[in-house]
């Protein structure tokens, strides 16, 4: 099994790699600010409501491409 095999073997998977990388952000924080944050009254992020998707680009992968801004 190739590297591009292990990593495709589930969203979960590939969700767990991206969410590994060392960067700041990624395309999944962009999009989750633009569907969730821009419509949060919230001062504090700490009592996020929807804390599972922050910063998890698993939820990212699942939508559907159409959806997400380009």
């Amino acid at each position: 099994m190739d590297n591009f095999e292990r990593l495709t073997q589930s969203r979960g998977v590939l969700g767990a790699f991206l969410r590994s990388l060392p960067v700041l952000s990624g395309p999944w924080d962009d999009e989750f600010h633009r569907r969730r944050c821009a419509f949060c009254t919230r001062e504090n992020c700490d009592d996020c409501p929807n804390e599972e998707e922050r910063g998890n680009p698993e939820w990212w992968l699942g939508l559907e491409s159409a959806e997400v801004e380009k």
